[in-house]
Parts: C-alpha cells; structure tokens; sequence
C-alpha cells in the first residue's frame, strides 16, 4: 500500500476535475465544500478513522484519527458529485480571512495576494471564514461563529441539524433545523461555549442529515482558554 501526500494530491485532484466537470460554474470553494461535507469517518469495517501515532520510544501505535490527522475523513467520491449543500467563500472572503489573523502584515497580503484589506477585515476573525470547518484554539467563555450553506440540489430539502462534542465544550447550533429550496441559502448559527479548561483540544461535528438522503457535516475543534 502506498500512501501520503504524493498519492493523496492526484487522487483528489482528479475527483475535484470531476465535480468540476459536472457542475463548471462551481468555485474552487464550492468544490473543496463538496469533497469535505461528504468524506467518510468510518472504515469498510463501520469503525472510526484511526491513524498512527508515535510513543515516546518510538513505538508506532494506532489511534482514534482526530481532524487534525484525516481532515474531513477519507474521500467519498460518489457523495462529492452530490453534496446536497456546500459552504462558498469568494476571493474577497480569503483576503478578508488573511487580513483577520492578528499580526498578519497587511501590505504582505496586498503584495502575495494582489488585493488590499479593506473595511470588511476590521472585526473579523480567522474562523469566519465560511468553509465547512470551525476551529477555535482559544475558547475563552463564549464564542459564537456563523456559516451559511447553499442547497445544490435539484429539489427542495429539509435538514435536520445534530451536534457531538466532548463535555469540555458545550456546542448548540441554531435553528435545529433548516428548509432549503434548490439555488437558496441559509444561515445557522454556532455557538461554542467552554465548560473547562483542560489544555486538549475537543474534536466534534455538526451533522446536517437531508430528509432525501443527503448528509452534510462540518468537523469542529476547540480548546477552552482561560
């Protein structure tokens, strides 16, 4: 078996010039949307991801995988041609994600990027940005982030919202559920609160289950802070 980033690369290169083939007006947001929302966190075997892990002697040893070590999951080509939803983010919002993180020199990202950061940067945080991934690593009490999801769907479908997550963060997503018809987009709201202070991070998802069989989920981490 081969495996790492050589393998990986052309093998999700090759789905996303799928999707892009299927649906040609989707951005490269869209797509990466697609291929995240759909990813499997179970094995074959209905078991979850694991990955390896090292001990202090060098002992290679197999773990629960985290978001940190798989991302979304393992790819789920199927599933990608046919997300039901998908978080989209333009141009303008990468800048504007580049200009929130703090100490970032904004002349740097006019120089790299080509575009300035403009007024819409003044009060935006890094985990604004609208991917399908919410990551907090300073929860200080609480923080609530939005997302917006986009129906690219040919029908109309309600999705049902669930949360799981370590007692250490509570994690409340309003409202618990969402109609959406094709071409339309809703908003939900995130809110993520610490419950303790144990200097690890809690790893949890928010899972979007469609009443005509589509699935969406979004992985979630957070460490609270003091």
């Amino acid at each position: 078996m081969v495996s790492g980033t050589s393998m990986a690369a052309p093998h999700i290169a090759g789905i996303a010039a799928l999707i892009k083939q299927k649906n040609p007006k989707w951005s490269p947001s869209a797509i990466k949307s697609a291929l995240m929302t759909t990813a499997n966190t179970l094995d074959k075997g209905s078991h979850p991801l694991r990955a390896q892990q090292y001990t202090a002697s060098e002992m290679m040893t197999l773990s629960r995988a985290t978001p940190f070590d798989c991302g979304s999951g393992a790819v789920n080509p199927k599933g990608a041609l046919d997300p039901g939803l998908v978080l989209d983010a333009s141009h303008e919002d990468y800048i504007t994600f580049l200009c929130s993180i703090p100490d970032v020199n904004q002349s740097e990202v006019s120089n790299i990027a080509g575009s300035a950061c403009n007024s819409n940067s003044k009060g935006q945080r890094p985990f604004d940005l609208n991917i399908p991934s919410i990551a907090v690593s300073q929860l200080r009490g609480t923080v609530v982030v939005k997302r917006t999801v986009t129906s690219v769907s040919d029908e109309t479908e309600t999705y049902t919202i669930m949360t799981r997550m370590p007692p250490e963060v509570a994690l409340e997503v309003t409202p618990p559920a969402v109609t959406v018809v094709p071409g339309a987009s809703r908003e939900i709201t995130v809110t993520l609160t610490a419950r303790s202070v144990t200097g690890t991070y809690s790893f949890g998802e928010i899972a979007m289950k469609g009443d005509r069989g589509h699935l969406v989920r979004i992985p979630v981490v957070a460490m609270g802070f003091k």
